[in-house]
């Protein structure tokens, strides 16, 4: 029944006598050592992530892979390898050609004491203080938006150009519940300071049972006037500012990346009560989406790049 022959049946028997039941689980031939090591692979990965000029070559600024295999090469790492097989072991070491992003770092004088105490107000485990990530959205105005979707070969979708812009501009004034991963935020006409007085208070009204409240704001002059310091002492709000240029530490930014593609991506709209619906529907969207993923870690992957 089961196609073995009577030599095997009797190999089996006397392994069988001699191991016991680990006879009847053959071990599997691991074949030759992989030509490609842990070690070697490592090495392949710094060469790709390290610059030409710094191994001799003084005209290309980038790897290519046949630059990249032949630089492997001369200096010995490897003795010959493909261009596709290169190709594979950086893709599955997780390195892979991407555009080059500017940065602008921070020269804040107390960048390390702001980003000491963001850290400690967004990393604690038990008992975490009422940390809402704030700022604003925009400007928004009523003109078509573009943006990437999904088209025919060819025929790209559009949408009408404008030149006279005639509904004014909207904000969206935004806020992040850090730790219940919530967001909030309604669209306001401007954001003076006096428009900061009145976010301060409806962000107040949504923790009626009191607690301190830790508001991660950027350096914008309008947060922090005489006003808007004396209604967060009134209302127990503590201002947490971020370094100067370094928004990227502000976590509700990637979440307005999020609400601006969801809500204005291949869109035209002509009343401010349509963007008003949509905004709100993009916000519930995206609470749904944390809700659904709140049993995870909780990481700060707003700051990779």
């Amino acid at each position: 029944m089961i196609f073995w022959s009577e030599a095997w049946v009797r190999q089996v028997i006397k392994d069988y006598n001699r191991m016991g039941r680990d006879a009847l689980y053959p071990k599997k031939n691991l074949g030759p050592e992989p030509k490609f090591t842990p070690t070697l692979r490592r090495v392949i990965v710094q060469f790709a992530l390290s610059r030409p000029k710094d191994h001799g070559w003084q005209g290309p600024a980038s790897w290519s892979l046949d630059l990249l295999r032949e630089s492997l090469v001369e200096e010995g790492v490897l003795e010959s390898i493909s261009r596709e097989r290169l190709r594979q072991i950086l893709i599955e070491e997780s390195v892979t050609f991407q555009f080059v992003k500017t940065w602008k770092s921070s020269k804040d004088p107390k960048f390390a004491e702001k980003l000491r105490r963001l850290e400690e107000l967004t990393n604690r485990q038990h008992n975490p203080p009422i940390v809402v990530s704030v700022d604003e959205m925009g400007p928004i105005s009523l003109q078509p938006y573009g943006g990437h979707t999904w088209a025919r070969s060819g025929h790209p979708d559009r949408v009408p150009a404008t030149y006279k812009r005639l509904g004014g501009v909207r904000y969206l004034m935004g806020a992040y519940d850090y730790y219940h991963k919530r967001l909030r935020g309604y669209l306001s006409r401007r954001k003076t300071g006096a428009d900061w007085v009145r976010f301060l208070r409806w962000v107040r009204s949504k923790y009626p049972f009191g607690g301190r409240i830790y508001l991660i704001q950027d350096n914008l002059s309008t947060h922090t006037t005489p006003a808007a310091v004396a209604e967060a002492r009134h209302l127990r709000i503590t201002f947490v500012p971020t370094p100067t240029n370094a928004s990227h530490l502000n976590p509700i930014e990637t979440h307005f990346r999020t609400i601006r593609r969801w809500a204005f991506t291949r869109t035209n709209y002509t009343d401010w009560g349509e963007v008003d619906r949509t905004v709100r529907a993009s916000i519930r969207r995206l609470n749904h989406a944390h809700c659904v993923t709140n049993s995870r870690p909780a990481l700060r992957w707003w700051t990779r790049h």
